[in-house]
């Protein structure tokens, strides 16, 4: 009997563009969605460090979300290995075959950085995994159908250049049917989201995009299914 392959979806939020992650979360699931655990943390060595969250993504956040998540005890800070040995575990415990994120190139790159600056040297990742970007697999899915353009259109989910918008929290709206979502941008709501997002996807029957974080598309899912409605593709 093949094993049915088990995901894990990752998300970050970092203080900038080049690395420095200081929140860090993930669900594992099977692909209808149904979640087997998940983790969130607080990256010690960045959260603690007011230079760096002063230019955080989000920062306003610090005192909307984290505090009073710190003080509900939702969330733990912890030391960057920690964290990583944590993911580790979690792959090898719960035999994880596909890492996703939604635009995976970002959280790949961003891991890597911070791993560079605050790891001990080892890889990040204990095995071999597939990977699979969730925004180009939701552009190549529930995001071309001309039933999401329409509505996007309606909605104004539309970019200043004309073209639809397909980011994590315009994906959801539609998925969910809740057009009035706003994503939470913290690690582990925007990855519990992501896990949902995901699971429509695999309703429809198509080829799979695992790895293809490098081709032409990996910067910019989005021209997927704005090209294809515009040539009718």
């Amino acid at each position: 009997m093949i094993k049915a392959k088990t995901y894990l979806t990752i998300d970050t939020e970092t203080c900038d563009l080049q690395g420095n992650v200081y929140d860090m979360g993930w669900t594992i699931h099977n692909k209808k969605g149904e979640i087997f655990t998940e983790f969130n943390a607080l990256v010690l060595e960045t959260f603690s460090d007011p230079r760096k969250m002063m230019g955080a993504f989000y920062a306003d956040k610090l005192f909307t979300h984290y505090a009073p998540m710190l003080e509900r005890g939702d969330i733990v800070r912890l030391p960057w290995m920690d964290i990583i040995e944590r993911l580790r575990s979690d792959i090898m415990e719960f035999d994880v075959d596909v890492i996703c994120a939604y635009n995976l190139a970002f959280d790949k790159r961003v891991i890597a950085q911070t791993h560079d600056m605050l790891g001990d040297g080892s890889k990040v990742l204990p095995k071999m995994v597939d990977l699979l970007d969730i925004w180009r697999f939701a552009c190549e899915t529930k995001l071309s159908q001309v039933a999401y353009s329409r509505i996007a259109r309606a909605q104004d989910w539309v970019s200043d250049a004309g073209n639809i918008r397909t980011g994590a929290q315009y994906a959801y709206r539609f998925c969910s049917g809740d057009f009035g979502f706003i994503e939470d941008h913290t690690a582990l709501s925007d990855a519990r989201i992501e896990t949902e997002i995901l699971a429509e996807c695999f309703r429809h029957i198509k080829r799979l995009p695992y790895n293809q974080i490098k081709d032409k598309y990996s910067a910019t899912p989005w021209r997927i299914p704005n090209t294809k409605l515009v040539s009718g593709v």
